[in-house]
């Protein structure tokens, strides 16, 4: 009987979705809705508004800027203080930033709401992130990574789908996209006031990350998550302005079908890293996305891109859980906040770097350039996944 009683407990105690659980990716999922939701009908909205796509990519890169100034600054306060109230601040200038949207007419105004926009979400999605971390079961760190991965790479498809009902077929209904953003932003920061805090928990089966950091051993994964997260930011800035471009109807269908490709990526990928090794599986992501990607700046028709888009999704949404989880792993226990901000970070500096980047390539190039130039990236990404398994002997 007592033994059954262990079993039970035994059980309970590895037990992944938990209402904590749930909650904690639930909130990081709206904070990342109320992020996505703009974040490609931004790039329509300042092309409309001033007829550059120069300005286009500066929308992107300037939320990504000011989410990157306070990563380390929320990571270093999360580590120290109550992670509740450090999101409740992120979600409230989010809320601010959305409303002030609300009838804008100016460029400059729009690049500033941005920026607030930016501090907020990087205030919030870091602490967020780190949340999800505490809540975790450490020894089902990955899946319940690959979890929130999914939550978060869910709102980089449903956003911009949902983005683009609200604004219409004519591309110009943004008062309403603003106020459904301001009103999603309302309901996570009510999200947060349920939530609770809780200590990180210790694996007794792991002592990775117990001592100081070891920035050598996480470089080479960190630079991964770099020129992926530049690849992606091609996708995200581009490929409806691309779509638009080539006569395609319905330029959001892309985002709505890389969602599937995401989603099933989560299904498969725990146990494809415990057989073959999280390395080699960047490997293998990176190889899929260079395809995609290549493909896709060679398109003639609508169903071929929107094909493309699962492929592409599949990649996208293996590679960032993996670092993720990686970066966790390997860092302080009591360090989780940094391990987030470090991670978020990167991904920050590829977005504000790509999406500048491809709005001059597109400016004075063309669009197919854009997705060409983006998948020569991921070979690099190839070489830099062979090298770190090799300089550290690691799957």
């Amino acid at each position: 009987m007592e033994l059954e009683i262990e079993i039970e407990k035994s059980k309970e105690d590895n037990r992944l979705f938990t209402g904590k659980f749930i909650l904690a990716v639930g909130i990081l999922f709206g904070i990342c809705m109320c992020s996505n939701i703009v974040l490609s009908a931004l790039t329509i909205f300042a092309k409309n508004l001033t007829g550059l796509d120069t300005y286009a990519g500066l929308m992107t890169s300037i939320f990504t800027l000011a989410a990157l100034s306070v990563r380390f600054v929320a990571g270093f306060l999360l580590d120290r203080f109550n992670c509740k109230k450090v999101v409740l601040v992120g979600v409230a200038m989010m809320i601010v930033a959305a409303g002030l949207f609300i009838g804008c007419n100016s460029i400059f105004h729009a690049m500033i709401y941005r920026a607030v926009q930016g501090l907020g979400f990087g205030i919030a999605s870091t602490g967020a992130s780190t949340y999800v971390t505490k809540i975790t079961n450490p020894n089902r760190l990955l899946e319940g990574v690959g979890y929130a991965a999914i939550a978060n790479s869910l709102t980089a498809v449903i956003g911009p789908s949902i983005a683009f009902m609200l604004i219409g077929s004519n591309y110009d209904n943004f008062t309403l996209l603003f106020i459904v953003a301001t009103a999603m932003a309302i309901g996570t920061f009510a999200l947060m006031l349920l939530g609770k805090d809780v200590e990180i928990k210790k694996s007794v089966k792991s002592t990775e990350g117990q001592g100081k950091i070891v920035w050598g051993l996480l470089t080479l994964p960190i630079v991964i998550l770099f020129l992926n997260c530049l690849t992606q930011s091609a996708i995200t800035s581009f490929v409806s302005l691309y779509a638009i471009s080539l006569g395609f109807a319905q330029a959001g269908l892309f985002f709505s079908v890389n969602a599937i490709g995401m989603i099933v990526s989560r299904f498969f990928m725990n146990r494809l890293v415990s057989r073959f090794g999280q390395f080699k599986m960047l490997l293998l992501n990176s190889a899929v996305f260079f395809t995609s990607i290549f493909l896709v700046s060679m398109v003639q028709s609508n169903w071929q891109l929107v094909l493309l888009a699962i492929p592409s999704g599949f990649a996208m949404g293996s590679v960032a859980p993996i670092i993720n989880t990686y970066l966790i792993k390997n860092m302080p226990l009591h360090k989780s906040g940094i391990a987030n901000a470090t991670y978020y970070a990167s991904m920050d500096i590829a977005y504000a770097i790509g999406s500048l980047l491809w709005g001059v390539v597109a400016m004075y190039i063309s669009y197919r350039q854009v997705f060409f130039i983006a998948a020569m990236i991921q070979i690099v990404c190839m070489v830099l996944s062979v090298a770190q398994t090799r300089l550290y002997k690691l799957n």
